[in-house]
This record gives structure tokens, C-alpha cells and sequence, in this order.
């Protein structure tokens, strides 16, 4: 279904509060103003304030629209790759021995996430989304004014051999079911559009209708003034809580202990603390991501280029280049792991030489359900709350989309795309 540039007016207005200052709670704020809705962003950190700010993944993120990511982390095999994961902290994925015990009913869901079957419903799902991801995003880049942050030349991933292709081959399938828009390429037409690349590569695949941001920040930053200019009020709070009662819902942390009508949970990684608070119990964990940032480098691709077995993408921005990814499920509360960082920085300077010297480096946490879809839809406690989370490699690209659909949920409208699949409750 097209979802048009605006939604229709509410049939009665609401006091909304939406936690959460990242990209979706950003997008969600801007369409709740659009139906008619009264606004407050809540967050502990201002968009406007970098430093706060690095704390959310959306500062850190690859940067990436990715029409391609319609698969799910778990895929068939992924049962053989926990063990993999345990014994080398340097991978691609990776977790730790202890905390085994408090992920096991997350990774339990993410194996049998994995199965062939649920793959398949997963690829829908995901591919229902992000075929309407593109025309959300573009309705609030235009009004943003923030069109000029999008660079779109495409996203190249790079196989090493003919057997990574051919292992490849599946998945491909699986996006060209979804409508994905693919382009292969040999050797030499890799080298013609990437000529700085080591040639470590042996064939690469253009997603060609995959776009990159120029800087996340900046993004953030224009959705933070439409929002404002809109009549969007912003309120720097921690909220560690929902409170419902009859006359509304109060806001744990919030200093003027305002009732609203309505509260969307966009809090990322923190979400999962606020639906329990209301006796929500969502099998959301924290995917830990890092980045690596080379001040000299951003002009030594031309768009985000990935070697799937590596795990992070080299991005072009215009602070630099930023090689951003891999997965470590680790959880909030531990420090970053500088081996990963380390890494990431030894894997680029191999596959892009010239890159000089690394600048900052960023971990931040990924908000991940065992089965790689969001969550979004209405609490089955207290329908008044709508969750809007848990989208972990793929906040960006679905977070226009995300903000529409919970925009819908509040103004009492049906949703343009069926939310089943993505009810908090569906474990």
C-alpha cells in the first residue's frame, strides 16, 4: 500500500508524549504534529547537544537506506555459528560466555528464528516495510528541507570468491523476491566504480536505489527544527517509567508531571524497561555496535561498500569516512570492548589502503528483537500506549515508516500495513 504525504486529521486530537529523541522517535514526534496531535519529545539528551547526543545509535549508525536488508540476522546455518561466535571475540557477531544465561531466551528465539520457513515470513515482512520506508522518508526530507543530505549512489557489497557468491546466492534470491533493485558486477566494473579499493574482491552486487546520509547528525538536527517550527515542544528528562491512570498517563522523570492522553515507547535500547514498567514484557535485547571514524578518508569511495564477511560497511560522509558495524550482544550496562574497534580499524586499512589516520571511535546499542522485525502497535495492557523499537541494524531505513504507522495507531486510523507480525506480545 502507498502511504500519501499526509494523514488524515484525527477524529480527536491527542496530548502525546513519544520517549525517545533518535530517528524513529524524531519521525514519530513530526507525523503525530502533521495528524493534528499535541507533542512532547521527551529525551535525555537534545539532538541539538553532539555531545549528549552520541549516546543514541542513530548518531553512530552506518548512515545507510538499505533497500537491500529485508533478511533477517538469523538465517539457516546460524545454529552453527553461535559456537563460532563464543570463540572468537573478533568476529563479525560475537558474545560472551557470561552472559549466556540471561541472553538464553533471546538466542533461543533467534535460532528458531533461523529455521527456513520463518525466514521466509520474515523476508515479507521486512520487504512490506521498506517498500514503504522510501515514500515516508522522502515526505519528511522534503518538508525537513534535508534533501540535500541524501547521496544516492547506490550500496555495493564485494564477495572475495566464486564460493562466497555462489553461498550468496540464496539470500540474493530472496531480496529479488522482495522487488530489491540488484545490479552485479565483475571485477573490472567494480574497479571502474571503486578504483581505490585493494583488489581483494572477485564480484560485487549494486543495490541500486540504496541511498546513504551524508551526516546522520544533520539529519536529526533538521527533523529537531521541523519539529519545533511545527509546534513541537521538547523536554530534556530521563523517564524511567510509564504510570497510567484514569485521567491519563505521567512520565516517570518527567519534572512537570504532565498527564497525556497517549505515550509511543521510542526509547531504543531502553524501551524494554518502559513497557515492562506497565507489565509489558518484550523479548527486546542490546546488539552493541561500533564505528570507526577516518577524518582523511571520505573521498575514497563513492558510497557504502561492504564485504558481507567482514560485517561493517566504509562509509562516505562528510565528516570522513565512518566504517561502522558488526554485532556484539552484550547488553547496557558494560563498557565498549576496544578489541572490536581495533578490528574494524585493521579490516578497512586492508581493504582500502590510504585511509590515514583513525579519529573518533563510538560504540552504541541496537535495539534487537530474536527475529529481526520491529515492534510497533499498541500495548495489550493499555492500548493508549503505542511501542515504536526494536529494529537493530535497520533504524534508519525504517524509521520514517515507523513513525507513520504509530502516527496512524494514535489518531485512531488502521494502519496502511498489517502490524501483526510486529505485536509486542508475539513472544
Amino acid at each position: 500500500m502507498q502511504h500519501p504525504a499526509r494523514i488524515p486529521p484525527a477524529a480527536s486530537l491527542r496530548h502525546v508524549a513519544v520517549v525517545g529523541a533518535g530517528f524513529v522517535g524524531l519521525s514519530t514526534a513530526v507525523w503525530l504534529i502533521r495528524a493534528g496531535h499535541a507533542v512532547t519529545l521527551f529525551d535525555a539528551n537534545d539532538p541539538r547537544d553532539p555531545e549528549g547526543w552520541r549516546r543514541a545509535a542513530s548518531f553512530g549508525n552506518a548512515c545507510t537506506f538499505a533497500t537491500g536488508a529485508c533478511l533477517p540476522v538469523a538465517m539457516p546455518g546460524i545454529m552453527g555459528a553461535v559456537p563460532r561466535m563464543l570463540v572468537n571475540p573478533d568476529g563479525p557477531l560475537a558474545l560472551r560466555w557470561g552472559d549466556l544465561p540471561r541472553l538464553a531466551p533471546w538466542l533461543v528465539a533467534f535460532l528458531r528464528a533461523g529455521r527456513s520457513r520463518e525466514v521466509d515470513r520474515i523476508v515479507t515482512e521486512l520487504g512490506h516495510l521498506i517498500r514503504a520506508a522510501g515514500p515516508a522518508h522522502e515526505s519528511l526530507m522534503d518538508e525537513a528541507g534535508a534533501g540535500h543530505l541524501a547521496r544516492r549512489d547506490g550500496c555495493l557489497y564485494l564477495y572475495k570468491s566464486e564460493a562466497q557468491l555462489k553461498a550468496a546466492r540464496r539470500d540474493i534470491g530472496l531480496r529479488a523476491r522482495e522487488g530489491v533493485a540488484m545490479t552485479e558486477l565483475s571485477r573490472d566494473e567494480v574497479r571502474e566504480c571503486e578504483p581505490n579499493l585493494a583488489p581483494l574482491y572477485h564480484r560485487g552486487l549494486m543495490f541500486d536505489d540504496s541511498w546513504h546520509l551524508d551526516t546522520p547528525h544533520a539529519y536529526a538536527l533538521a527533523l529537531a527544527d521541523l519539529f519545533r517550527r511545527r509546534g513541537g515542544a521538547f523536554r530534556r528528562a530521563e523517564i524511567a517509567a510509564l504510570e497510567p491512570g484514569a485521567e491519563g498517563i505521567r512520565l516517570a522523570g518527567d519534572p512537570q508531571a504532565e498527564r497525556f492522553d497517549h505515550v509511543v515507547i521510542a526509547a531504543g535500547a531502553w524501551s524494554r524497561q518502559l513497557a515492562r514498567s506497565i507489565g509489558d514484557r518484550v523479548l527486546l535485547d542490546t546488539e552493541r555496535g561500533y564505528h570507526v571514524m577516518f577524518p582523511e578518508g571520505g573521498g575514497l569511495v563513492n558510497r557504502p561498500v561492504c564485504y558481507p564477511e567482514h560485517g561493517f560497511y566504509m562509509t562516505p560522509t562528510g565528516e570522513g569516512l565512518r566504517a561502522a558495524g558488526t554485532v556484539e550482544l552484550g547488553g547496557l550496562d558494560k563498557p565498549a570492548r576496544e578489541n572490536r574497534t581495533r578490528t574494524i580499524e585493521r579490516v578497512a586499512r586492508r581493504l582500502l589502503p590510504g585511509l590515514g589516520e583513525a579519529g573518533r571511535t563510538w560504540m552504541g546499542f541496537r535495539p534487537s528483537m530474536p527475529d529481526s522485525l520491529p515492534v510497533i502497535g499498541a500495548s495489550p495492557r493499555d492500548a493508549r500506549v503505542i511501542h515504536a523499537y526494536g529494529h537493530g541494524h535497520i533504524g534508519l531505513t525504517l524509521a520514517a515508516i515507523t513513525g507513520r504507522l504509530a502516527a496512524e495507531l494514535v489518531s485512531g486510523h488502521r494502519p496502511g500495513l498489517d502490524l501483526t507480525a510486529l505485536r509486542p506480545d508475539r513472544y
